[in-house]
């Protein structure tokens, strides 16, 4: 079809024909060009004769694309193929949009690039707009690849909502040759897989919204179309192979599109599920793990049952297309299975049809005896998803029901009453066998255990955790309790009656009986906090309330409380935290243990309103004055002597936010770190709610500052000059401390060993970034270096008096370099460089030796980023295993990392020799470095020097960056140096007996 167009043109007629088309088929790829290839030969097959035309918009593909795609196309379609080169990968939407505004048919055909339309898939989608009114979009019954048992399977032949206004493909996995496959259906939603739409209309609708990243942007255009009137649906007579998801980094923004989407269309959606099934004879089933399943009528599975037994493999397979939804069937079949390869096919179907807990481990078993990797990894990943407390389940339960009345489903609300009826039985009859039978799983495929991924921490509090507890709770008592009585602080204000409860029930629940709980009411407005707080402390006697007259805040209402306490040691707790059942007994034990103790303090984790057990904080159980000035790392449990805590004058006014922090920098002031106890178990679960610190820092804005103003004050009494700033991105602060009156002389060693050409570079870098007079300069060199290096650093260094050369046989071992280079030293500070390593920051030199100028530091060091962006390293901790490791090596520079310590000046055990100072008069009393540890001295020097009460702290303020030639070739020298290791593994004291560094940082440990 052709129109002419006659325009005018500086007054003369201009004739133009453009071609019209009955539709436009728009494709949006990003490399995978054997995929797209495969898609444009079969569309060239299919649509033969057909007004079309096809437009390839690609993403900036960096494959072959670019080439092939052009070429390809023409010879296809010839002059019907158009082809669009974005400059940057614009996604899946605005790629769309680009073909759309591109494309003069009728009709849109946005098409993915991985499948393969069939023979006939054309016509029948576009008869559809002519047969049905209101018609908006429709597309075609989309297909696995074939695979045995059964062929093709279902993909897609129309999107469902679920109860909770979830999205998913109804009847996926399926037959294709099923009866429910064959049935036209009308929806709220279809794929953009393949959708065709009036051009006109989807101009007039808005588009695809461009907020979306490469998913949901067809579930937003057809909720437009739905509430403007119109109805999608699906031709089961088109069919089309979708390979599905095949584009890299498909799923990266799936979390963010899902809250994007909930945000704009929440109020569109409408259940639907359980209308589609109960159409075709079935309904929705909620199934002991709640994961919703369709489900043929009892008495339909029964007649099933009985002909199972007497049916053969082929009878068995005819059963499941005609009933796919017979779930027995299914395991028949699987049991029947001739070979592996169909059994697999057949285990991730029935999977995808009856999701649980109990088929992804029974599938996962046999699939990791095969050292079948693939489909190992794929079923213990499904197995995770269900690792959750019989909290989280019981509370899911509860919410689901309520909300299925609210939505008038009455059925399903019914059977969430019946799971919670039997929630016990779930538990003791599936949750913890699972549990179990996981941590098998994991232990025995040597999965890691992120502490901050939920399904770790629960997996891990299971079966490691709550175990050694209760050995703990029959050892023999170190203490009858005698003089161990708690006095628990807890100031009140306006609480949500639930979370208040919750409190004072962790507290009631306690298996150490001396205990007393001081409410101080903050003047509550709500009268029902009043009645809670009364009804308990009638029930129990220990329980005291003081109603203030006037609200004071949590710094004067703890006082309240403090003023009511009877007992020596005084526990802080909050409104509506929660205390593990075996909290105070651990403290008391921990007590005993260490009499001279001033201050105990636990890890803590979260816990949500669904009773969600989340993000542990397991603290470094060596007492940090560097990270405390910086962040207050107590917080929960804390527990304090209370005579100690009224000499201070207990909690300060005027420093909101951060009472705590400003409490326990004063209480803690002038004490021996041995008398400043962590106790190495989660006794805490730390409310998580909108409006808490828990979830972010911000929620109570003043908080930052106010922490700074308690670490001024500190530091102005202990080290006078001292400046606690923000630190900037962070809600966390840093301290600058002054250079001394006297400024030292700083020997900076480089040691270059053979790669002395970086020389030039390094002392151009060096001198660049920092105004310090007082320096000199030792370079070594091995003397394998080649003449001309060697000569060029001749050269370089003759015109600088304070630069010196210094040749070393090239057999010299770390520890025999730095001993020399220590003997030719003439600097009060001796800082050791490896070759190439740079500065980024100004004034470095200045950070480093106003650190280390203190009478309690030993040594520091600065924060060493490799050239692909991940640190070298964030200083040395021995683990739980003893030994001792790098932390966040490779970790990405500016990701934040462990509650920030990748940019928090800390305590560390050791450093090495990446970048690492001293004073040369503690480095001779300590009487040098041992050259029997070849490549390990620096990290014996800094264990050598704890035992004294001296520090090393990791300072990340002093930036560096290392040669990528040179990537941290020190630390990987450290871990092969046998010596140290027979000498110090597995008898350090672990930061934290929880925790084990692997490579991808902090695990949990498994053998606590």
């Amino acid at each position: 079809m052709h129109v002419r167009l006659i325009m005018a043109c500086n007054g003369l007629p201009l004739q133009i024909e453009i071609q019209k088309f009955e539709s436009s088929i728009i494709i949006p790829v990003f490399n995978q060009w054997e995929l797209t290839r495969a898609c444009l030969k079969a569309l060239a097959s299919t649509i033969k004769d057909k007004s079309v035309e096809v437009i390839v918009v690609d993403n900036a593909s960096t494959d072959v694309t670019q080439e092939a795609c052009p070429f390809l196309g023409k010879q296809l379609f010839g002059n019907t193929f158009r082809y669009f080169r974005c400059t940057n990968n614009m996604n899946f939407g605005p790629a769309s949009n680009i073909g759309a505004a591109m494309a003069v048919g009728e009709y849109l055909i946005f098409l993915n690039n991985d499948t393969v339309p069939l023979p006939g898939w054309y016509q029948p989608l576009i008869d559809d707009f002519s047969r049905f009114p209101k018609l908006a979009a429709t597309g075609p019954l989309l297909l696995y690849p074939k695979s045995e048992p059964f062929g093709h399977t279902v993909q897609h032949l129309g999107v469902f909502v679920s109860p909770f206004l979830k999205v998913g493909h109804l009847y996926e996995g399926i037959p294709a040759d099923s009866p429910l496959a064959r049935k036209r259906r009308f929806f709220q939603i279809i794929t953009g897989a393949c959708m065709v739409i009036p051009r006109k209309l989807f101009i007039a609708v808005g588009l695809f919204d461009e907020e979306f990243r490469n998913g949901f942007e067809d579930v937003d255009l057809c909720l437009r179309l739905w509430q403007q009137g119109y109805r999608m649906t699906v031709n089961p007579e088109a069919k089309v192979i979708h390979h599905k998801s095949q584009t890299p980094g498909r799923h990266q923004h799936e979390e963010a599109n899902s809250r994007y989407l909930l945000r704009k269309c929440r109020n569109m959606f409408i259940p639907d599920w359980h209308v589609h099934l109960k159409n075709d004879g079935m309904f929705l089933r909620v199934g002991a793990w709640q994961t919703f399943q369709a489900s043929l009528p009892p008495e339909q599975c029964r007649r099933l049952d009985t002909i199972a037994p007497i049916s053969s493999y082929a009878e068995l397979k005819d059963l499941l297309v005609r009933h796919p939804f017979w779930e027995n069937g299914w395991r028949r079949l699987i049991d029947a299975c001739p070979t592996e390869a169909e059994r697999t096919t057949l285990q991730i179907t029935m999977y995808r049809l009856y999701p649980g807990a109990d088929k992804a481990l029974e599938f996962h078993a046999p699939a990791a005896a095969k050292k079948d990797k693939k489909h190992a990894s794929i079923w213990l990943n499904s197995s995770i998803t269900f690792c959750k407390s019989l909290e989280e389940y019981v509370t899911s339960a509860r919410n689901s029901l309520n909300w299925c009345k609210d939505i008038g489903l009455t059925d399903m609300a019914a059977q969430y009453a019946e799971w919670l009826a039997h929630a016990e039985d779930f538990n003791i009859e599936q949750l913890q066998p699972f549990l179990t039978k996981l941590w098998q799983a994991l232990v025995a495929n040597r999965v890691a255990l992120p502490p901050h991924a939920e399904w770790a921490y629960t997996a891990w509090r299971y079966n490691v955790d709550m175990p050694r507890r209760e050995i703990k709770a029959v050892e023999p008592a170190q203490s009858d309790g005698n003089g161990i009585a708690f006095s628990i602080l807890m100031p009140v204000y306006n609480p949500k009656a639930e979370h208040l409860m919750a409190a004072l029930d962790s507290i009631l629940a306690q298996d150490y009986p001396h205990w007393e709980l001081c409410i101080a009411d903050d003047a509550s407005t709500d009268a029902a906090v009043t009645t809670i707080l009364m009804r308990y402390a009638k029930e129990d006697g220990r329980i005291r309330v003081v109603r203030r007259k006037e609200n004071g805040h949590i710094a004067a209402a703890t006082n309240t409380a403090l003023e009511m306490a009877c007992n020596p040691w005084a526990v802080l707790m909050d409104q509506d935290d929660v205390l593990t059942p075996d909290a105070l007994r651990l403290v008391a034990a921990s007590i005993a243990k260490h009499p001279e103790g001033l201050l105990f303090y636990s890890d803590e984790d979260k816990i949500d309103d669904s009773g969600r057990i989340f993000f542990p904080h397991f603290k470094n159980g060596k007492w940090d004055w560097e990270l405390l000035l910086c962040q207050n790392f107590v917080s929960h449990l804390g527990v304090y002597r209370t005579d100690r805590m009224r000499a201070i004058g207990g909690f300060r006014e005027g420093f909101r936010g951060s009472q705590d922090h400003d409490l326990v920098l004063r209480y803690t002031a002038g004490a021996e770190s041995a008398a400043l106890i962590h106790i190495p178990y989660v006794l805490y679960h730390w409310r998580a709610h909108v409006a808490s610190t828990a979830m972010h820092v911000n929620a109570k804005s003043e908080a930052t500052g106010s922490a700074r103003r308690a670490a001024q004050d500190i530091l102005e009494t202990v080290s006078p000059g001292a400046l606690a700033c923000a630190l900037p991105g962070s809600q966390w602060g840093r301290v600058r401390y002054p250079l001394p009156d006297k400024l030292p002389l700083v020997s900076l060693i480089c040691d270059m060993g053979d790669a002395l050409s970086l020389l030039k570079a390094q002392l151009a870098a060096l001198h660049a970034k920092t105004d310090y007079s007082k320096c000199e300069i030792l370079v070594m060199y091995s003397k394998a270096c080649s003449s001309a290096d060697v000569e060029s650093a001749r050269r370089i260094t003759s015109a600088c008096r304070h630069v010196h050369l210094l040749a070393l046989p090239a057999e010299h071992s770390q520890a025999q370099r730095l001993e020399t280079a220590r003997k030719h030293a003439q600097g009060q500070v001796v800082g050791f460089l490896t070759a190439g390593l740079t500065p980024l920051s100004e004034g470095w030199l200045e950070e480093l030796v106003s650190c280390l100028c203190r009478d309690t530091i030993a040594a520091c060091g600065g924060k060493v980023a490799l050239q692909n962006g991940t640190m070298a390293h964030g200083g040395y901790l021995a683990d739980a295993g003893g030994q001792l490791k790098e932390i966040f090596r490779g970790a990405p520079v500016q990701q934040t990392m462990w509650f920030d310590w990748n940019r928090l000046a800390r305590t560390v055990d050791a450093l090495d020799g990446l970048c690492f100072f001293t004073r040369r008069e503690t480095l001779e009393q300590a009487g040098g470095f041992d050259t029997s540890l070849p490549e390990s001295s620096i990290q014996d020097y800094c264990l050598r020097l704890g035992k004294t009460g001296l520090h090393t702290v990791w300072w990340p303020y002093a930036e560096f960056m290392l040669p990528g030639e040179k990537t941290a070739c020190a630390a990987n020298k450290f871990r092969r140096d046998r010596a140290f290791q027979e000498r110090r593994d597995h008898c350090l004291t672990p930061c934290n007996g929880n925790l084990v560094m692997t490579e991808g940082g902090w695990t949990l440990c498994i053998n606590c």
